[in-house]
């Protein structure tokens, strides 16, 4: 532009010397009605061309400016990203922040990762995902996750039903395997409840961030979305912000160095089929090789998740809050689980049964017949002392309402069923 207005102004100069020569040679003479008018349009043109191709300069650096940082954030220029629907530098570069804070590679991961579950972009994900969760948006959040995950659940319900024709008639019964299981589990689960009431407490106060990302959680859960870097972050905030997430492992129950904790939704009211189920993310206390383990887990049977029912005039959020011995994904296989209520606030731990020891209950259940020597021929040393051991530490859980929560009732065991749905590290 700069070069061309300098070629422009040496022809027009040019051009003016040649037709003054021609004139006076042919001894014309031109009479200027208003020579100051003329000469005043002459300096407005050239100052009018001058500020225009100034301007001009001035947007291309601006817009050059504009294309470096729109590169950095993993685009090709400025008008790719604002068709992504960025419609100043100013919401580009903070939504970069944004996605740069919660491990994004760069911008353009984050909006890919956001188009799949629907959103235009990152920033709207963030801005419709961060919005406060109400009564009522709870009640379609969980009813959503439990229809996305159906298949699923509908799988574990299935083998729910054959552990609960298992286990349901003979718990009460004085000889069983199940029943010896039960009062060497009770004490454990009754003496553990107390455990999590501290971080439930904590759940209750999380500040307007954190609380930001539980409601992250939940509508991912209503998507049935995979986990991406956003869930992480989200759930590592969660943890981090209760105290389960540590450099070096955590153990709510015994000495367990691996556990997990995890976000559900479902529980009271939760029903899928007749059986009462929940849907939840679940993540590693500790990281392994710089990563955290994380898992998708459908659970049917007792499960204590907050739900409409449960919360207080006042509440605004629900969720089920867990710990567990263990890996986030090796939460599969058949439960046992004690549910009650201490210090106002649902509790249920919650162990599931080697394949072992699954055998030996069904077997036991086969016999349709219990006395002191067929419990005594079933609970071999082996046996009882892999009962003792995962007595010991059993995995607890509680419903969460902000601000407030109802009580379950009286201390129930009840079979059910887990079924890790994903698992990978993020």
């Amino acid at each position: 532009m700069k070069s061309n207005f300098k070629s422009g102004l040496l022809f027009a100069s040019a051009f003016a010397m040649v037709l003054t020569a021609s004139q006076a040679s042919a001894g014309i003479k031109i009479k200027i009605k208003n020579p100051v008018k003329a000469v005043t349009n002459t300096v407005n043109n050239v100052t009018n061309t001058v500020t225009n191709t100034t301007t001009t300069l001035a947007n291309n650096v601006a817009n050059t400016a504009t294309d470096t940082a729109s590169q950095g954030v993993g685009y090709a220029n400025f008008a790719t990203a604002q068709a992504k629907g960025y419609a100043n530098t100013e919401l580009l570069e903070a939504a970069n922040v944004t996605a740069k804070a919660n491990k994004w590679s760069n911008l353009a991961a984050a909006d890919t990762a956001s188009a799949v579950m629907g959103f235009k972009n990152y920033a709207e994900r963030m801005a419709a995902d961060s919005a406060a969760v109400g009564r009522a948006e709870y009640s379609v959040i969980r009813t959503s996750a439990l229809n996305n995950y159906r298949p699923a659940l509908s799988e574990a319900a299935a083998k729910y039903d054959v552990a609960r024709k298992n286990l349901v008639p003979v718990l009460s019964q004085g000889y069983s395997v199940a029943n010896y299981v039960a009062n060497t589990c009770k004490a454990s689960a009754t003496s553990s409840w107390g455990k999590i009431t501290p971080f439930v407490n904590k759940a209750k106060q999380l500040n307007p961030e954190t609380q930001k990302a539980v409601f992250r959680l939940l509508r991912t859960l209503a998507r049935g979305s995979k986990p991406d870097q956003q869930t992480a972050t989200d759930m590592l905030a969660v943890g981090q912000a209760l105290g389960m997430v540590t450099a070096n492992g955590f153990a709510l129950v015994g000495n367990a160095y691996q556990s997990n904790f995890s976000i559900s939704v479902g529980g009271s009211g939760g029903w899928i089929a007749g059986v009462n189920s929940s849907v939840g993310f679940a993540m590693d206390t500790f990281p392994t090789n710089g990563k955290y383990g994380m898992a998708i887990a459908v659970s049917t049977g007792v499960q204590v998740a907050a739900g409409t029912a449960d919360l207080q005039p006042g509440a605004s959020i629900g969720f089920g809050l867990g710990w567990g011995p263990g890996s986030a994904a090796g939460a599969e296989g058949q439960t046992l689980t004690a549910g009650g209520e201490v210090g106002g606030i649902d509790t249920a731990a919650q162990w599931t049964l080697p394949p072992s020891l699954v055998q030996v209950l069904a077997t036991d259940v086969a016999r349709n017949g219990f006395d002191v020597n067929s419990l005594k021929n079933a609970l071999t040393s082996s046996i009882t002392d892999g009962i003792t051991t995962m007595c010991q530490a059993p995995g607890i859980s509680a419903g969460v309402s902000i601000p407030s929560s109802a009580n379950l009732g009286n201390v129930t065991f009840s079979p059910g069923y887990t079924h890790v749905v994903w698992k990978g590290s993020l």
